[in-house]
């Protein structure tokens, strides 16, 4: 706990009256009082999340996070209090590179924000912790079992898009989880649940078995990563003069191509700077913007390149498009599940907006190449770049069709796994899930034929899209 100054007890007698003027400057200057204490006092106690969950319990120097439903509370993680990073009624903790602000709203509310995260998760003040709070649960197969299928009954957002009855996968599967079930086995019981769901955001990590799994939307013209490695040498050898400028560890490459056109290839929106955590990366990203766009009036436009994208931090992406625009404008709104299993309900929706930077920016015009290989953060920075002015053209094919932040939970025996929550709305409330972001030019990517050919079709039609008339 936070030390606190006492007062020793005074031994003065007091009549009365003075008791009650007492009382009555008390009475005035309570509410001022309460104002001056610490933000951290504000919030002692616990939290239930609106979707996601979620039991915060803050203590003193320390806010821990429980994975809730229904039937179990397992402890997720341990926060410290950084004083240092705090402000403006805003409390901060962390764990290594974790870093969770709380701000409080009035008495009983407040906001918590993970670095990295477009969106915040609203808390609402209980007086206890939750009864399955009461005990830790059994580490047994139909344990982890029930927890399992609990955890994607209360809050997986797309059954009824995947065409799943989670109900009918419950009656069919559970009678193969026993007390003699072996943990093989019971990861394929899992996986068997969820690979029809064909969700690149669900996944299992059984690492005493060193087995994992994760969900992917079937391409008939899947790449290999042997074939990305041809089709970024081609664009590389072929079309870019002068070779690429790397930046961000390589996971932001820019270069000009015929006609000055500038070519801005993103693979993530993670791993950008050798230092963990949000800020590094974000500084990181903002050096290369300064360096790719210090000379942007002479360009005649910009092809951002996502077709293989593996996702990572949406911000990264709105801090992209955020270069790309002078007016503010909505990226997309966040609603996330929160019926702990009884009908399909979802929270408020949060919105997300581009604001214009004040530093080096490009105003022209955009193509954004994309294909089922642009993944998560790839694909919100998609809808991230729709209410942009001018519009950006999107050239190439659906993206995979995950937007969620992943909701990673745990179970007894130690293993975890991940599920979607959350849907990401367009200003006009539709949402891409399942189908992905669809192209305004279609066209397909690299075949066999195209690789040997030394052809980029899609690039092609970009850099004719782009072109000064002839």
């Amino acid at each position: 706990m936070w030390e606190m100054k006492s007062y020793p007890e005074s031994r003065t007698r007091w009549g009365s009256s003075a008791v009650a003027v007492l009382a009555l400057l008390l009475s005035v200057l309570s509410p001022s009082l309460e104002a001056q204490q610490p933000a951290w006092t504000t919030l002692e106690g616990f939290w239930l999340s609106d979707g996601y969950g979620l039991l915060v319990e803050i203590r003193g120097k320390t806010l821990s996070t429980f994975e809730l439903t229904a039937i179990s509370c397992i402890l997720s993680r341990t926060l410290t209090h950084q004083p240092e990073l705090s402000a403006g009624g805003e409390v901060t903790f962390h764990e290594g590179a974790t870093v969770v602000r709380i701000a409080p709203v009035g008495r009983d509310s407040a906001r918590l924000h993970y670095d990295g995260n477009a969106s915040d998760i609203v808390l609402h003040r209980s007086a206890s912790r939750p009864e399955p709070c009461a005990q830790l649960p059994p580490n047994t197969p139909e344990e982890n079992y029930a927890i399992f299928w609990q955890t994607f009954a209360e809050n997986y957002a797309f059954f009824g898009l995947r065409h799943l009855d989670w109900q009918a996968v419950g009656r069919k599967f559970r009678p193969q989880a026993t007390a003699s079930t072996k943990p093989e086995d019971l990861f394929q019981v899992f996986r068997s649940m969820v690979e029809p769901l064909q969700d690149a955001h669900t996944e299992i990590d059984a690492g005493d078995i060193r087995q994992e799994f994760e969900g992917w939307r079937p391409d008939p013209n899947h790449l290999e990563d042997a074939d990305w490695e041809k089709a970024h040498a081609l664009v590389n050898s072929r079309y870019v003069q002068g070779g690429l400028r790397s930046f961000c560890n390589g996971h932001v490459e820019f270069g000009i191509l015929p006609h000055n056109i500038g070519y801005l290839r993103i693979t993530t929106f993670y791993g950008y700077s050798d230092q963990e955590g949000y800020s590094a990366a974000l500084i990181a990203l903002d050096q290369a913007l300064d360096s790719i766009f210090q000379s942007a009036e002479s360009l005649t436009g910009l092809i951002i390149d996502v077709r293989l994208n593996k996702g990572g931090d949406d911000p990264l992406g709105i801090e992209i498009a955020s270069r790309l625009t002078t007016a503010r404008y909505l990226a997309y709104s966040k609603i996330a599940r929160n019926d702990a299993g009884s009908g399909l309900h979802f929270s408020s929706a949060q919105k997300c907006w581009v604001i214009p930077s004040k530093r080096s920016l490009y105003r022209g015009n955009v193509v954004l190449l994309t294909g089922p290989d642009t993944v998560s953060a790839g694909e919100t920075f998609a809808m991230a770049l729709m209410g942009r002015e001018p519009a950006v053209t999107r050239i190439g094919e659906d993206t995979q069709g995950v937007f969620s932040d992943v909701l990673i939970r745990s179970l007894p025996n130690g293993w975890h796994f991940g599920l979607p929550n959350e849907i990401y709305l367009t200003r006009d409330g539709r949402s891409f899930d399942g189908e992905g972001v669809p192209p305004d030019i279609r066209v397909p990517r690299y075949s066999s034929d195209d690789l040997s050919r030394g052809r980029d079709a899609a690039l092609d039609r970009a850099i004719a899209f782009l072109s000064p008339p002839s």
